[in-house]
């Protein structure tokens, strides 16, 4: 099973900077953001858009990991240009674009921000569970369209052959995302989550 490690020393004291022209990017993407959600005729996009901006805020503040900020703020554009111009309806692809792309970025990003912080006898067993993780905050999405529809009459969710066509793009999406970190861009502190074999058999 994954066991929990602690973060070094030297990791805390790390304080990168992000280079202006992401970090223009980056507020530019956030005041977009909280404009679409202020004139939104809907909770969950009102909702959404708000946990974007304050998620932004936080992790800036918290991490400051260049990486992560700008994985995040890319998604945050998409759901603006989605929302805010009406991409989903304007463009009839631009949904499963969404959901791959948001899938792929999100999960590296997840994996930059949660994988060296965990222990397991195999990479695998650390990137499947990655990978179901990213696969339960789709289905949270999902169900939140589908409370909205409910709720307030919106057209978030356009059936099940849609909701099983983004499950599906999610999954194929995160997966790439996972093989991608892993491949080329894990740090040290991501390749030390595997046990070595004498670890591991004890």
């Amino acid at each position: 099973m994954p066991q929990r490690t602690l973060p070094s020393t030297a990791d805390a004291e790390e304080t990168p900077r992000l280079h202006w022209a992401a970090l223009v990017f980056t507020i530019a993407t956030m005041l977009s953001a909280a404009v679409v959600g202020l004139t939104a005729s809907d909770h969950f996009t009102r909702l959404t858009m708000a946990a974007s901006v304050m998620g932004c805020i936080a992790l800036w503040q918290t991490l400051r990991d260049p990486v992560v900020m700008v994985g995040l703020t890319v998604v945050i554009l998409g759901a603006v240009l989605g929302w805010g111009l009406n991409f989903y309806d304007r463009i009839w692809w631009y949904d499963d674009f969404a959901h791959f792309t948001f899938s792929l970025v999100s999960t590296m990003g997840i994996a930059r921000l949660l994988l060296h912080k965990y222990r397991a006898e195999s990479a695998a067993l650390l990137l499947v569970a990655l990978w179901l993780s990213w696969l339960g905050i789709g289905s949270l999405w999902e169900i939140g369209e589908w409370t909205s529809d409910q709720l307030q009459a919106t057209h978030h969710s356009r059936g099940y052959a849609d909701t099983m066509a983004d499950m599906m793009l999610n999954s194929a999406g995160s997966a790439i995302g996972i093989w991608i970190y892993w491949t080329w861009l894990r740090t040290p502190a991501d390749r030390a989550t595997v046990l070595p074999r004498s670890d591991a058999a004890r």
